[in-house]
């Protein structure tokens, strides 16, 4: 008896284009059936792009389930490399070199930032002393890279939470914020100890948003961060000052600036705004 993938790879119809469509009902339910996954279907997607995909993730799934927890080192084919106490500065950037298009040549990349706030040395220490060690399910695919986050293994909370101000700011420059802002923590706690949803927080600033057309010639300085630790929790701030014009409906603008502090809370490695003090803002 043939088995499914004899299936997959014979013609079902004289009609090329025919034969593509049985052919990705085949790869759906195979998909449903042996990996549990969750059909798949558009009427409007190309059928060669839908049968590559359907491909594509028939071959992840299977090399997923089929995958076994392998060192980064084992699955680099265990390269000779020096320690990085005995090399110079020099010798540093050509070993890293070598090590990352190493890493290149296996699909594997890892990502330090988009700054230069980490040297080579680093670099070169944290791949070959930490993630050499690390263990992954990663199982190598043509064409797709495993991408490993420095700041997974190393957080920068300092970094994380000045981000998560900005984000904040430019959310609420561009009048966007929301109940979708992944920046707004699910509640709010007042300094009486009120708790407020992200919804309700979210109404009020629509309400603000509402009230003017656009908020124009924005400037602000972030002059703090702190934060304070406890597990894998914590609790955060950035604070600093702002100045914006509001412009309201008639064209007139009202300047409006001071100080600005927002509360941060870590929660999955993830920091998230939990209390607002800012010019123009206001709870009910």
């Amino acid at each position: 008896m043939k088995n499914n993938d004899d299936l997959t790879n014979k013609p079902l119809s004289d009609d090329p284009e025919e034969n593509l469509r049985m052919e990705n009902e085949l790869l759906r339910l195979k998909l449903q059936a042996e990996l549990g996954g969750e059909s798949f279907t558009s009427g409007e997607l190309d059928p060669e792009i839908e049968n590559e995909f359907l491909k594509n993730v028939m071959a992840f799934e299977q090399n997923w389930a089929n995958s076994k927890s392998s060192k980064v080192y084992d699955l680099l084919g265990k390269p000779g490399f020096k320690k990085c106490d005995d090399l110079d500065d020099i010798e540093i950037e050509e070993e890293l070199a070598k090590i990352t298009d190493l890493l290149a040549e296996k699909d594997m990349e890892v990502y330090f930032g988009d700054g230069d706030e980490y040297d080579s040395r680093t670099m070169y220490y944290f791949i070959t002393e930490e993630l050499f060690e690390h263990e992954t399910t990663f199982a190598p695919m043509p064409g797709m890279t495993t991408h490993f986050d420095y700041e997974e293994f190393h957080p920068n909370h300092k970094k994380d939470i000045e981000r998560r101000a900005e984000e904040f700011l430019s959310g609420w420059f561009k009048q966007s914020l929301d109940e979708k802002s992944w920046e707004l923590a699910d509640q709010f706690i007042l300094p009486d100890r009120k708790i407020l949803s992200k919804a309700e927080v979210a109404e009020q600033l629509k309400n603000i948003f509402d009230a003017y057309t656009a908020f124009i010639d924005e400037k602000y300085k972030i002059i703090d961060v702190g934060f304070e630790l406890e597990g894998y929790t914590g609790l955060g701030h950035a604070e600093g000052v702002v100045k914006y014009d509001a412009v309201l409906e008639n064209g007139e603008s009202v300047r409006i600036g001071g100080p600005f502090k927002l509360y941060m809370t870590l929660e999955s490695g993830w920091w998230s705004i939990f209390h607002i003090v800012f010019p123009g803002f206001k709870y009910f």
